[in-house]
């Protein structure tokens, strides 16, 4: 939106006198030269002589403040800056060069807006954003995240202010600059409005800073630095303006998206997506945020949400979990929920109150998987991954069908399959995962498929009980008789005894294997395709 500061810019050293009752000038789309026949409506902004300016007062409509500008002074206007039904500014210019001024910053402003418009709706983003704003403020733009690191920024070479150069230099404000700057802004009269402006006392020059919030946190910074320390209504406004196109980008996209954009959200998006490696800027930004601060270890566990038609109220379902998870850092990562819970001791179990998460889980039909802990936060991106993706094998490989609760070691052995069965890993297999299994566990495979035996049910479950044949078979309801001679049988089919250690974890593996392709991928192990390219046919 067009205002007079931005209007009347290129014409400051020129102006005479003004009497201003509004400065919005929202409806304005161009500018029109008076004569005595010319409508007068909120549209335009108009220009002429004195004598026509005071003519056209004089037949003001009541339709809100208009403007009007004026080529010369002339006492005829002296009425009316008496009267407050319109803007009025007096200029020493002749009536050609004013139009040609206003109609300019009118034009480039009203293209600055268009471009603004499109480079907020295109892959460019924040650091288009601050590049078109340098364009027409014509000073430093940086727009820094909640932990003060840049998230785009356009700042001339050799422009003399320390705070702009360490962030070109590092990408950061370092801990102590951080500090310097908040306290800065806490000697204000009202340090917490989205819109503040001072002059720095560390470098002397005037700071415009637009804060931009989402759902009541603060999200980033938008800061214009000028030169020196004179005010500039001009910059000011344009400053207003990129912010609340800055304010839109944030709204419209999922990188920002409900508490995604609190400190703790920006520290743990940047960790897990490497855009946060160096252990310099990893410490100056946990002291900005106390609550990350890992005292011990920390477990990673993610809370994913089914498909639904309602949204998800975040706010208090994370309210919710904070209750059974204490001593815990949660915010919203991808549309997931991602907690930190922090522990004491390594070979302490994560502690939470599990019937509680299960009511969470349930209303909101959701799962959570626990991962393995770690002592660096460094490690967060693989062990994140490895609990995103204990959700989805944890939903298909349950033994119970109510658990919503799973933990990442009782389903490690399907990620590792996972990975090998992923053809963006592993470019050498053609889509089936016989090639992992040991050629014994084929064989069985076979024999009770031709016969309608279940030898490999009564090896399964003969290893997972460590060989003890008493339990073994005490869970499958047969005599030990029976379950002597099917050992005795699997034996003579592979020609080899059960007692070799490597071959029992070989054929063990290879069980999880044939699981992993009847249940996940819903296809036979032993119909072998003998093409890469059968898979997706």
């Amino acid at each position: 939106m067009i205002t007079l500061p931005i209007l009347l810019y290129p014409i400051k050293d020129e102006l005479v006198r003004k009497a201003v009752v509004n400065t919005r000038l929202e409806t304005v789309e161009g500018i029109m030269l008076l004569d005595k026949d010319t409508p007068l409506t909120p549209e335009y902004v108009y220009l002429g002589s004195p004598e026509d300016v005071a003519d056209a007062l004089s037949r003001l409509p009541q339709k809100g403040p208009l403007t009007f500008i004026s080529a010369g002074d002339s006492e005829v206007l002296d009425p009316y800056f008496e009267q407050d039904g319109a803007n009025l500014i007096v200029t020493s210019l002749p009536l050609f060069p004013l139009q040609n001024k206003i109609q300019r910053i009118l034009c480039n402003y009203l293209k600055w807006v268009k471009d603004l418009d499109e480079t907020m709706r295109s892959e460019r983003g924040i650091q288009g954003l601050a590049e078109k704003g340098f364009e027409m403020i014509g000073y430093p733009v940086v727009i820094l995240n909640m932990g003060f690191k840049m998230l785009g920024g356009c700042v001339p070479e050799g422009f003399n202010d320390p705070l702009l150069q360490e962030i070109v230099k590092n990408g950061f404000l370092s801990y102590d600059s951080v500090c310097s700057l908040l306290d800065e802004e806490a000697k204000l009269t009202n340090p917490f409005a989205p819109k503040i402006e001072y002059v720095s006392r560390l470098t002397g020059n005037r700071t415009i800073i637009r804060r931009i919030y989402y759902n009541g946190n603060l999200v980033a910074r938008v800061i214009v630095t000028l030169e020196g320390e004179e005010k500039n209504e001009y910059c000011l406004e344009l400053t207003s303006e990129l912010s609340d196109y800055v304010q839109n980008y944030f709204l419209s996209t999922k990188a920002s998206q409900y508490m995604a954009s609190t400190e703790i959200g920006v520290l743990i998006a940047d960790l897990i997506e490497r855009r946060l490696a160096d252990p310099e800027e990893l410490e100056h930004r946990l002291k900005l945020v106390p609550a990350l601060t890992i005292t011990k270890y920390y477990h990673t566990m993610v809370v994913s949400f089914e498909e639904r038609s309602k949204s998800i109220p975040w706010n208090y379902v994370i309210s919710q979990i904070e209750q059974a998870i204490p001593n815990s850092c949660i915010t919203v990562y991808k549309n997931d929920i991602l907690i930190l819970a922090k522990k004491q001791r390594h070979n302490a179990k994560p502690s939470f109150d599990r019937e509680r998460m299960m009511e969470i889980l349930e209303y909101y039909d959701a799962y959570m998987a626990i991962g393995n802990y770690s002592k660096f936060l460094t490690s967060l991106r693989p062990i994140y991954m490895q609990t995103k993706a204990t959700i989805r094998l944890g939903k298909v490989f349950r033994s119970d069908p109510q658990n919503r609760i799973f933990h990442y070691e009782e389903y490690s052995i399907y990620h590792t399959i996972d990975l090998l069965a992923d053809p963006a890993h592993n470019g050498y297999h053609n889509g089936n995962l016989i090639y992992l299994c040991h050629p014994a566990f084929v064989t069985i495979e076979r024999y009770d498929k031709k016969y309608g035996t279940n030898l490999r049910d009564t090896l399964y479950v003969y290893l997972t009980n460590d060989c003890n044949t008493v339990k073994t078979a005490k869970q499958l309801y047969v005599h030990r008789n029976t379950l002597y001679y099917k050992l005795n049988k699997i034996e003579e089919l592979i020609g080899q005894k059960l007692d070799d250690p490597l071959l029992k974890e070989r054929l063990l593996f290879s069980m999880h294997v044939v699981e992993y392709q009847e249940k996940y991928i819903n296809e036979d192990l032993l119909a072998l395709k003998r093409y890469s390219t059968d898979r997706t046919m």
